[in-house]
């Protein structure tokens, strides 16, 4: 696979892939602050929140559409979306659930412990540990309309 993988595919970069992280992520955070303002689980100063029973059950079921569903689904999150990036196979075709579900469970090492970034500074086409595993490249991907 070369780095321009053919005219409107190319390999995303690191920046993108971050930031639309953390877009999904402050989206994820987000969710949770209005789910803890309505069944009242905010911390008194307002700076955080705790959650549990059916509450906890809603976020952790928003956090699986929000990161592998979406991806297996449609190729992308809301943040990859924004940065025009698409998850997809080494060969270019769309991912399966399996591949979605692995990459976001390696994603719990990658992001924790930053060695997802480290392999991805020296890997040239950017794969973090979970893209490695599941054979798969996030590229640019230009809709058209």
């Amino acid at each position: 696979m070369a780095s321009n993988l053919n005219n409107q595919r190319t390999i995303a970069k690191k920046r993108f892939r971050i930031l639309a992280f953390f877009m999904d992520f402050i989206i994820f955070i987000a969710i949770g602050w209005v789910i803890a303002y309505l069944t009242d689980s905010l911390y008194d100063d307002g700076f955080g929140f705790e959650l549990s029973g059916l509450p906890a059950l809603l976020m952790f079921c928003i956090g699986f559409f929000l990161w592998p569903i979406s991806e297996a689904i449609f190729g992308q999150t809301i943040g990859k979306r924004f940065f025009d990036l698409k998850v997809v196979s080494d060969n270019l075709k769309p991912i399966g659930f399996g591949q979605a579900f692995a990459r976001f469970f390696l994603g719990f090492v990658d992001y924790c412990f930053l060695a997802g970034i480290i392999v991805a500074a020296f890997n040239k086409h950017n794969k973090r540990i979970g893209d490695l595993v599941a054979n798969t490249v996030v590229i640019k991907y230009k809709y058209s309309s």
